[in-house]
């Protein structure tokens, strides 16, 4: 099968760009190479592509940054820098944070939410969404740091694989439950499917999602 176009169109997603596309489709393409040597039976599915895709990105940003980020920089100094956008980041790394920082970030940094609104959704209060969302801010960025691809096969084999239920996802967001809304936010990322909108409007839950392919659509509750 050839792999190389899945890889540029998923890499012009992540870099904006065609020719920053072009490069990182390359560099996934030689990770991937690596990883059919490795282990020539593991099953090629696009959600493995885009891992491999975002995994090469990571890299690349994570040692632009350290050439120019000074360690021990204060995290609001460094929230301005290029490594990636909280959205990229949560999407390759949520399934190592804890729910409610992986909720939080998700409320927060992708979908606007204010301080006052998540933790009314949430049902924590204001000042703990705060500094655990400050907590979360910074284990993403600490996790960024760290090719992903150089873990130990134990820490990778421990990343469990979440079913795919949109259905799941509507009715996590409906009670408001942060574990049930990591589990199936992880569910339908490893797959390729991408929560880009999430507004609650006249008492329904107004969802927009993006598949593997860039299509756009949208589910609204009853």
């Amino acid at each position: 099968m050839n792999w190389k176009p899945i890889l540029f169109q998923y890499s012009i997603r992540i870099t904006g760009n065609r020719w920053d596309a072009e490069d990182l489709t390359q560099e996934a393409m030689i990770k991937l190479l690596e990883a059919v040597r490795a282990k020539p039976d593991r099953p090629i599915t696009r959600a493995f592509l885009y891992r491999i895709a975002m995994n090469a990105w990571i890299d690349v940003q994570r040692k632009q940054t350290i050439r120019t980020v000074p360690y021990g920089q204060s995290h609001e100094e460094a929230a301005s820098d290029g490594l990636l956008s909280s959205r990229e980041l949560l999407e390759q790394l949520a399934e190592r944070l804890p729910p409610i920082m992986a909720v939080l970030l998700l409320l927060m940094d992708v979908f606007d939410f204010t301080a006052k609104e998540t933790a009314e959704f949430v049902r924590m209060r204001e000042s703990t969404v705060q500094v655990t969302l400050g907590r979360a801010r910074m284990k993403l960025k600490q996790l960024a740091q760290f090719d992903l691809s150089d873990q130990p096969a134990t820490s990778r084999s421990k990343v469990k694989n979440y079913p795919m239920d949109m259905d799941a996802l509507v009715d996590a967001f409906r009670r408001r439950d942060p574990i049930a809304i990591y589990r199936s936010y992880l569910g339908l990322t490893q797959e390729g499917i991408l929560l880009t909108h999430f507004r609650t409007l006249d008492t329904r839950l107004h969802f927009t999602f993006r598949d593997p392919d860039g299509n756009l659509f949208r589910i609204v509750s009853n």
